[in-house]
């Protein structure tokens, strides 16, 4: 995915208005900044820089530069990223950018960015496994298929049950048993009072349209 940005230099300041949709857990994205010398005197030496980037976004270069930009002039630089799964969905973050040249002028652009919901329902691997006394399973719940998360909508999420059973079936803890909005969720179990052997975890999660998924995994608890 790539979002397009116009900046123009020798404004004081510029901020958009447009929120940029970003995939969720994702690599291969990038911000390509267009930067336009608005006056008839050429600046050399720009450097743009991103700042107070969230730790879930990950950039390959956090500073790019323009050696020379000719009155008039136009030029492009482009900000390789990628989204973390620990990535908040549908939450607005401003990402900054500021522009220097070698004179000592100093620009800034402001842009607003989003992660779209996960889009599959997922239950990972816990981790660590095998696991003595604790471990940690992560999901993801993408959008509610009915109603939608939209903006300005209704937002009832998805119910999740999350529980453990024993190699025989029989169901030893719940660990999960609410509604839940699209996200990735981290639940830890520890497992004290529970004897060595194999565990399944399974999820179930309920849709407001009556459909209904279910994954489960095995772990192995060695004491």
């Amino acid at each position: 995915m790539k979002v397009l940005v116009m900046l123009l230099l020798f404004v004081s300041q510029i901020y958009s208005q447009t929120t940029y949709e970003i995939p969720f857990s994702t690599k291969g994205n990038s911000i390509e900044l267009k930067i336009k010398n608005s006056s008839s005197i050429k600046t050399e030496g720009v450097e743009i820089s991103a700042t107070g980037i969230p730790n879930w976004l990950n950039f390959k270069e956090e500073s790019r530069r323009i050696e020379v930009l000719k009155g008039g002039e136009e030029k492009s630089v482009e900000f390789k990223f990628s989204v973390d799964k620990t990535a908040p969905v549908q939450e607005a973050v401003k990402l900054k950018f500021k522009i220097t040249d070698k004179r000592g002028e100093s620009w800034e652009k402001e842009i607003t960015v989003e992660v779209s919901p996960p889009k599959e329902f997922k239950l990972y691997r816990n981790y660590p496994n095998p696991f003595n006394p604790s471990t940690t399973i992560s999901y993801t719940i993408p959008t509610s298929q009915n109603p939608p998360f939209a903006k300005g909508g209704n937002t009832r999420g998805v119910f999740v049950v999350l529980k453990i059973y024993d190699i025989l079936g029989r169901e030893v803890s719940t660990l999960v048993n609410r509604e839940q909005k699209p996200g990735i969720y981290k639940v830890n179990w520890l497992a004290n009072n529970f004897a060595s052997g194999m565990y399944i975890y399974r999820i179930l999660a309920k849709y407001g349209n009556g459909e209904t998924k279910i994954q489960q995994k095995k772990m192995l608890l060695m004491k």
